[in-house]
Parts: C-alpha cells; structure tokens; sequence
C-alpha cells in the first residue's frame, strides 16, 4: 500500500506519548513556611507596637494627672493665709515665718479684781470641782466641801414624817430639820460658801439666817441671838464664816440649847446630814 498518507507508519511512531505526572515541585514548601513566619512576625510586631502604644498613653495621662495635682495644689496654697493674733489687720504666708510668738505667755498684767472678788471666784472654783466628783444623789458637792454648822453633837434627828414629842409646845410633831446641840453663845458658822437671802424673826424658832448655798441647795439657820449676828442679807458668806452666836429656839426653848437646821434641796425639804454626807 502506498505510504503517501503516512498509513503505513512504523508502529512505534502511532504510540501516544506519555504525560508525566504534574509533581509538586521541590522549592513550594519553604515558601510557604517563609510566608507563615513572616506573618507570624508582623502580628507580633502590630502587638507590641499596640502595646507600647498604650503604655505611652498611660504614662502620659498620669504625668499630665500629676502636673493638674501640684497645679491645683499650688494654687490653693497660695490662697492659703494665717490671721494674725494681733490687733493689725494682717495675713501670713504659709511658708513665711510669723513675727510674733503663738501662744506667748503674758506677764506684767494687772489684776483688777479685789479680794474679795478673787476668793469668790477661787471658792466657787473649788465648789465647781467638788460638785462634779461627788456620788451624793443630790446634784451638789459634799463630804470635804461642807461642813457642820455647831459642833458634832445632835440632841434631836431629822423626822419629817413620825412624830416626835415636844416638851415646849406639850404635843407631838414631826422634825423637819437636826437640833445641833451646844452652849449659849455658841459660834453658828456657815456650812458651805452662799449667799444670805434672808434673816427675820420668827415666832416659833427665833433669829432666823436663810442662806442659798447654790446648786439648789438652801439652809435655815434657826435660834441665833438676834444681838450677836455677824452677817447682814445680801451678802456673800465661805465655808466655816462665822454667821451669829447661839441663842433659844422659842418653840423648844424647854430643850437643851441648840441649833435648829434645816436644809432644802430644790425647795424641798431633805434631811441635812444626808445631803451634806456626814
């Protein structure tokens, strides 16, 4: 047969070429680990970058926070000023040193009170004191504050309420005070610093001293010798003052000489030795 067609070609040359398998070519996997690392690395990067980004802001706002601090604080120190003790009108710095001395001690002062004034004063101090360390159920001081108006002995105790019998008068009648007993002529002393408010006579116990010894506490003093008093009203007495000398009570005239004493505390009548603590 004619070969002019190519039909009669050798065999080998109808065979299909082979087509080799398309294999990854060596170089590709570096590539890709290359692209991950770099990626890898510009996180990383971003991050710290974020991070020192914020740092820096922090810091700034706490430099800029203290800067407003010692602003404000040394605007108000210098509004700051100190009133001088003196009679000029005039103010100091606070980091200015005072030219006067605080709390100088004063001397050369004249003491305009009188004696008496000054003792008065003194005594009512000590009375003061002694009011506020007392444990008496009466708000006033005693014990070393008062003291007893005749001697120690009492012929008669205080009975407000059961009757007692009374020679002078021949009847039975309570005892609203303590009969301190002692001698004609006796001294009748104060007992704790007051004020005289009255002296009188009075029908059924004689001369008569009502003095208000304070915190609501006032004493009758009865059976003076009217003659002999050492006191006038209104006028101010201390603790053991002499007051008058001893007399007769009228009403128990028949009993041995005494001091009738009586004592109230916010008008109302108490037995005098409790109030007093003796």
């Amino acid at each position: 047969m004619d070969d002019k067609n190519n039909m009669n070609l050798p065999e080998e040359n109808n065979t299909t070429p082979e087509i080799p398998e398309n294999e990854p070519h060596s170089e590709t996997q570096p590539v890709k680990n290359a692209q991950r690392k770099a990626k890898k690395g510009s996180t990383i990067r971003g991050i710290k970058i974020a991070y020192a980004v914020a740092i820096i802001v922090a810091l700034g706002g706490a430099v800029t926070a203290r800067l407003a601090t010692q602003s404000a604080l040394g605007d108000l120190s210098g509004d700051l000023t100190v009133e001088a003790a003196t009679t000029k009108e005039a103010t100091l710095s606070l980091t200015e040193e005072p030219d006067y001395q605080v709390r100088q001690n004063l001397t050369d002062v004249p003491d305009t009170r009188d004696e008496t004034s000054a003792e008065a004063e003194k005594t009512t101090a000590e009375a003061t004191t002694a009011t506020q360390a007392q444990t008496s159920p009466y708000a006033v001081p005693y014990d070393d504050y008062y003291t007893l108006p005749l001697g120690t002995e009492i012929s008669r105790d205080y009975s407000p309420q059961t009757p007692v019998y009374n020679a002078t008068m021949g009847d039975w009648r309570t005892h609203a005070g303590i009969d301190f007993e002692g001698t004609e002529g006796a001294q009748i002393k104060a007992v704790a610093y007051g004020t005289v408010t009255e002296i009188y006579e009075d029908t059924l116990y004689g001369t008569v001293v009502e003095i208000d010894h304070g915190n609501g506490v006032t004493a009758k003093y009865c059976g003076f010798n009217g003659d002999t008093l050492e006191i006038k009203a209104s006028t101010t007495v201390e603790s053991g003052q002499l007051l008058g000398y001893l007399g007769v009570v009228p009403c128990e005239k028949t009993e041995i000489h005494h001091l009738h004493f009586e004592m109230y505390y916010n008008g109302e009548n108490v037995d005098p030795l409790e109030l007093m603590g003796k």
